[in-house]
């Protein structure tokens, strides 16, 4: 039978990191450090096929970071994700290895993929203090842009994190080609059993549309028809929603952060 992933254990895992090592802040959380501490040693160096493996020898590590990954967010991301295994896969297999895929943590993955990916969004971005700066906020390209410079995290990460940990109505879509891949959606929205379905093509009026149409995403916000995105919701009591598109160029995709006025 397959496993069904923990939301709590990855969670629990690295809030004790945090309380163990006494951080107090992101500038504090030096991944190297970390996991020289651990007794896992971090190297940079040529996959073909993953963005980071681990390698584990009893209470021994390397993880091993694919030179690729020249972004400092995703090269932490990367490293976070694989410590995540360590701590808490220590009986799945003495060699991991993940792709980017695995690390978006969909519900497409594995179970300890998608573990390994909420351990290492906690690791990096803990709720409390995450939380205290998103505080009063809406999702724009500025405020997405200054969290991930504080907390040294990707857009993609960063705008997820933001959705999770978000106490209003928003949510998180990432599309390719003019067509949704994955997404995500806070507890706000996830009460009303929203639901889209990936690989569908974009509302033709989005932000995301917009972009793979024209080659440019507006600066600011654009409302968008509430039924254009998410169909026929009960008690919702909007016609209307404003998004946020964040270009990727280098992936080819965009981010779209949607919330409620």
């Amino acid at each position: 039978m397959t496993p069904k992933a923990s939301k709590t254990l990855p969670l629990a895992e690295a809030a004790k990191l945090w309380t163990l090592y006494g951080f107090k802040s992101p500038q504090e959380l030096v991944l190297e450090d970390l996991a020289m501490a651990m007794n896992i040693f971090v190297v940079d160096a040529r996959l073909d096929s993953a963005a980071a493996r681990l390698v584990r020898k009893g209470d021994y590590g390397l993880i091993r970071v694919s030179d690729g990954l020249r972004i400092s967010g995703q090269r932490r991301f990367a490293i976070a994700h694989e410590i995540g295994h360590f701590v808490m896969h220590k009986k799945v297999s003495q060699l991991l290895a993940c792709t980017n895929s695995d690390m978006r943590a969909s519900y497409r993955s594995s179970a300890y993929e998608i573990e390994a990916s909420i351990f290492a969004g906690a690791l990096l971005m803990p709720r409390e203090l995450f939380q205290a700066r998103i505080a009063g906020t809406v999702p724009t390209t500025r405020v997405i842009k200054d969290l991930a410079s504080e907390f040294d995290t990707s857009l993609t990460a960063t705008a997820l994190r933001y959705v999770e940990t978000s106490k209003d109505y928003c949510a998180f879509v990432v599309s390719e080609n003019n067509k949704m891949r994955w997404w995500r959606a806070s507890d706000s929205f996830g009460n009303h059993n929203l639901w889209l379905d990936s690989k569908n093509a974009l509302p033709r009026h989005s932000a995301a549309a917009a972009y793979f149409r024209d080659g440019e995403a507006e600066e600011e916000p654009i409302e968008v028809d509430l039924k254009d995105w998410f169909g026929q919701m009960e008690d919702i009591d909007s016609e209307f929603v404003i998004e946020q598109a964040i270009p990727l160029p280098e992936f080819s995709q965009v981010i779209s952060l949607i919330w409620l006025p």
